[in-house]
């Protein structure tokens, strides 16, 4: 389920709101790994991507 950005963070605001502050620097680092998993992810798929447009360009060049 994706939610809209303005959504998420409210849904993390009260989450975080009823927590310690030992449960909410668990949170904060869950947030933090889990954000630099998607950039990672968007890093690979641009790659990927880059990778899948060079060669469609050499294939091309062939037929």
């Amino acid at each position: 389920m994706r939610l809209p950005t303005k959504q998420l963070i409210n849904k993390i605001e009260n989450l975080s709101n009823g927590l310690t502050p030992e449960q909410l620097s668990s949170f904060l680092d869950i947030i933090d790994a889990m954000t630099a998993l998607v950039e990672e992810a968007g890093e690979l798929k641009a790659d990927n991507d880059t990778k899948t447009n060079s060669n469609s360009i050499e294939l091309s060049v062939f037929h």
